[in-house]
């Protein structure tokens, strides 16, 4: 029906994508930088947080705001080995470039290389893989001088691909060190957290990442999703799709996507414009 899908235009004007990928990067990508932004631009989006596993993006956001000055972009750095892995330096400079937010390891994360081991893809060298914790279940040192730089930078903290576990250990050390963490997409199965770990972080002043990708792929299913969010709460949600893949939907598509299937599953417009714009605007300090 047209006038619902207009409905939900007008629900999603403003909305912040805050987990995808594009191009230029080492991997194929469904649409570039400024295909993106003329995409957000056209369909009444505000702009979106770039993501990279394996380069800064903070250069690149910086080039499309002076482009597109009616949107708002944001980078920030992944801590993979490209970067030195768990390397403060590689944060502070992704600050000083404007970065917003810097993500814990993905690739290269040793949780997420076994999950992939244990899921029939081939793994990376295990002496490469990156570890949060130590063998007593503690952060590294390394990980709490991440924190510590991104709370000195201004800069959101994203788990990642680490496990659970680890990421907790991330949402607690961040409550302390006053760090805004965020759950990277919590509901994927490669680092799944429960319904309870996920409040728990939020009881901390985390917030839950769920991304359309996990619902798209028949991964997580969308009742899933609504129940989590419902359990968490929805002030402490954001809601982005993760996709950039050349088989995926582009992203603005995904976004209406996923608010079509939310609002099918009881969410209010007021309650998808909090977890789509009004949140991810805080969180990038693009508030009005």
């Amino acid at each position: 029906d047209e006038l619902e899908a207009q409905h939900m235009r007008d629900c999603l004007r403003g909305a912040y994508e805050m987990h995808v990928h594009t191009s230029p990067d080492v991997t194929a990508r469904k649409c570039s930088d400024l295909e993106l932004a003329r995409r957000f631009r056209d369909a009444g989006l505000a702009g979106a947080l770039i993501k990279c596993h394996y380069a800064d993006t903070a250069a690149r956001a910086a080039l499309l705001n002076e482009q597109f000055t009616q949107l708002h972009f944001a980078g920030g750095v992944t801590l993979n080995n490209s970067v030195g892995g768990l390397n403060p330096e590689a944060v502070a400079t992704s600050g000083k470039m404007g970065g917003r937010i810097v993500w814990f390891p993905t690739m290269d994360s040793r949780s997420y290389q076994e999950f992939r081991k244990q899921n029939g893809t081939s793994g990376a060298d295990p002496s490469k893989c990156i570890d949060v914790l130590d063998g007593r279940g503690n952060l590294v040192p390394e990980a709490l001088a991440v924190l510590e730089t991104a709370k000195r930078c201004g800069m959101l903290v994203g788990t990642g691909h680490v496990s659970a576990a680890e990421g907790l250990a991330l949402a607690r050390a961040g409550a302390k060190t006053g760090c805004q963490v965020i759950l990277t997409h919590a509901d994927n199965p490669a680092d799944v957290y429960t319904t309870d770990q996920q409040r728990e972080a939020a009881a901390l002043g985390a917030i839950v990442e769920h991304c359309y990708f996990t619902t798209y792929y028949k991964r997580t299913p969308i009742e899933t999703i609504a129940a989590q969010i419902r359990a968490v709460g929805v002030e402490r949600v954001i809601l982005s799709t993760d996709f950039g893949q050349p088989q995926s939907p582009y992203s603005d598509e995904g976004l209406l996507q996923y608010a079509d299937l939310l609002a099918a599953q009881g969410f209010s417009d007021a309650e998808l414009g909090m977890m789509f714009r009004d949140t991810p605007a805080r969180l990038l300090g693009f508030e009005c």
